[in-house]
């Protein structure tokens, strides 16, 4: 094993907990080897700012030696020490606004082709970044997602007083929620007393929806928990139904997995790639394959052990340590001056 001189790496750590990239922050940090000494800029403000990359510019001016590592998809507009970042996926600009797509292209691409390495977290995320960025693909590197040990160590339950299937993430529109909520109100399981459970506070409009389907009293809303919470959450869980559109990894299939729970997900963008064969997919644009997905994660006994032991075997494959070993050689080869 090569032995590397200490150097510093300065990171912005501002993620907010519960968010993907925070568990990838937090997991990437505690993998730093002891020749790392890992520096936190303290930054403040809005993270996704479009004056971020000016702001970490400022911070990063006086620094000759080293190496800047985002674990966000942020770059600074100039530096004088090579960076690195990590960019999830492109959702920014494929489902908000003109405008982000518009910052994506004619900012954050120049940004990101100055980069020394870029990170991505699926060999999807990395083949749609180089379709667009046109990036040279040698400095493009996949780090697979790891799961929080916390999941498959867990055995508890939160004890909810009903049978449920669970939703874990946000409420943003690409997460398909308004398909998944028709879709629950046409599947069998209202029916059967098995209710729907989605993370985060109650949004107005879902909730609206939800009582326009007749549904209102089995859909709840459980806000945001955290570990040791979460894992609770998701094992007392008949099933886990992320229909997303669009990810660049998507975590809850993994953390399902470890957590010994069935999974459906969506058969579009990365999530084929992680589930593999031990999920359920379906086309998420497909209120019908939605609606019999349902049916099969909660009621088919048979397919649901089925899913749980591959996905057992299949979420060894993510592991948090080998991803940090993976992310600090990349890390280690640019201060080490190997890069194009």
């Amino acid at each position: 094993m090569t032995a590397h001189l200490a150097y510093p790496v300065y990171a912005d750590l501002r993620w907010p907990r519960m968010t993907g990239i925070a568990k990838v922050q937090e997991a990437c940090c505690a993998a730093a080897p002891p020749h790392v000494h890992l520096v936190d800029l303290n930054l403040t403000g809005s993270l996704g700012s479009p004056g971020a990359p000016v702001k970490l510019t400022r911070a990063l001016q006086p620094l000759r030696d080293g190496v800047f590592w985002n674990p966000g998809f942020v770059p600074p507009l100039l530096a004088h020490i090579p960076s690195i970042v990590t960019v999830h996926d492109l959702t920014h600009r494929l489902f908000y606004s003109h405008l982000h797509r518009a910052y994506y292209d004619l900012v954050l691409k120049p940004l990101y082709r100055r980069c020394a390495a870029i990170i991505c977290v699926s060999e999807y995320t990395r083949d749609t970044f180089l379709a667009w960025s046109k990036m040279a693909a040698n400095k493009v590197h996949v780090v697979l997602n790891g799961v929080c040990p916390h999941y498959a160590a867990n055995t508890e339950t939160l004890e909810l007083p009903y049978p449920y299937v669970l939703y874990p993430g946000n409420h943003r529109t690409y997460k398909n929620l308004a398909r998944l909520l028709e879709a629950y109100a046409r599947s069998r399981l209202p029916k059967n007393g098995i209710h729907l459970v989605l993370t985060g506070n109650i949004e107005a409009g879902l909730h609206s929806l939800s009582a326009a389907l007749g549904i209102a009293d089995k859909v709840h809303f459980c806000g945001w928990l955290d570990v040791p919470e979460l894992p609770k959450l998701y094992r007392g869980a008949l099933g886990v139904a992320y229909i997303s559109l669009y990810e660049g990894f998507g975590l809850p299939i993994v953390e399902a997995m470890a957590s010994r729970v069935p999974v459906m997900t969506s058969n579009v963008s990365s999530m084929p790639e992680v589930a593999g064969d031990a999920a359920l997919l379906v086309d998420p644009y497909s209120i019908a394959e939605i609606t019999e997905g349902l049916n099969t994660l909660a009621l088919d006994e048979a397919a649901r052990r089925q899913m749980i032991a591959r996905g057992t075997e299949r979420v060894r494959l993510f592991d948090w340590k080998k991803s940090g070993a993976q992310l600090w050689s990349i890390v280690d080869s640019v201060a080490d001056g190997d890069r194009p």
